[in-house]
């Protein structure tokens, strides 16, 4: 029987690997195309240094809820409804967003629901509104457990202008961009930040939260 030597067959072995690596990276890279590709018009949104870093970005309401943008910058809420399940972790509950709603008491104030159902808190609906300085997304009621409560909450989830590495903080509230536009799970213009020292929190364009460490209040 013919034998190959050793250092032929350490060249052979050599050459599988390196065929079995390029197939797995292309295929990566391919996989990771098709979802970029998608994301793509968000890149307009942000401002690069000259290192090709993130310096700033707008961010829409769109990037909260997962429902398509369109490039708008209008700060107002876009007619919306859209279901998405979080990626982190597992066992989050789908979330619900619709979008806009008039406001009980104020009929020219828009508004935006939330809904998910807890298997701890049973469904928990929560009502936002873009805030008065037009930089966030705050709670304006809390509903869980059959219990209601009014809520001033200045913002939850940034939006409009913010740059890289930023604080800011506003009635209680305080929201650090950890990173401001960066690629998460194949998809580009991912923004994560963290919100009162509570929770770490990773939204995608089209998927609006796939990621929380910590707790989704």
């Amino acid at each position: 029987m013919f034998r190959l030597s050793w250092p032929t067959r350490r060249l052979v072995t050599s050459l599988v690997v390196c065929v079995h690596l390029a197939a797995s990276v292309d295929g990566a890279a391919a996989a990771c195309l098709g979802t970029t590709a998608a994301a793509e018009p968000w890149r307009g949104a942000t401002t690069f240094d000259a290192t090709g870093r993130a310096a700033a970005r707008f961010i829409p309401p769109e990037l909260y809820s997962g429902a398509p943008w369109n490039g708008d910058r209008a700060m107002q809420l876009r007619p919306m409804s859209v279901t998405r399940k979080p990626q982190h972790p597992h066992d989050h509950p789908p979330i619900t967003i619709t979008a806009p709603h008039p406001a009980p008491d104020r009929p020219d104030l828009a508004t935006l629901h939330r809904t998910r159902h807890s298997a701890r808190k049973g469904v928990v609906s929560q009502v936002f509104r873009i805030n008065e300085r037009g930089d966030g997304l705050g709670r304006i009621s809390d509903d869980r457990r059959g219990r209601s409560r009014e809520m001033e909450e200045c913002f939850k989830f940034p939006l409009g202008e913010w740059r890289q590495g930023e604080e800011r903080r506003c009635r209680g509230s305080v929201i650090r961009i950890i990173e401001l536009d960066f690629e998460h799970a194949c998809v580009a213009h991912s923004l994560k930040f963290r919100w009162n020292d509570e929770g770490t929190y990773i939204f995608s364009p089209g998927l609006g939260l796939v990621s929380v460490d910590g707790r989704d209040e």
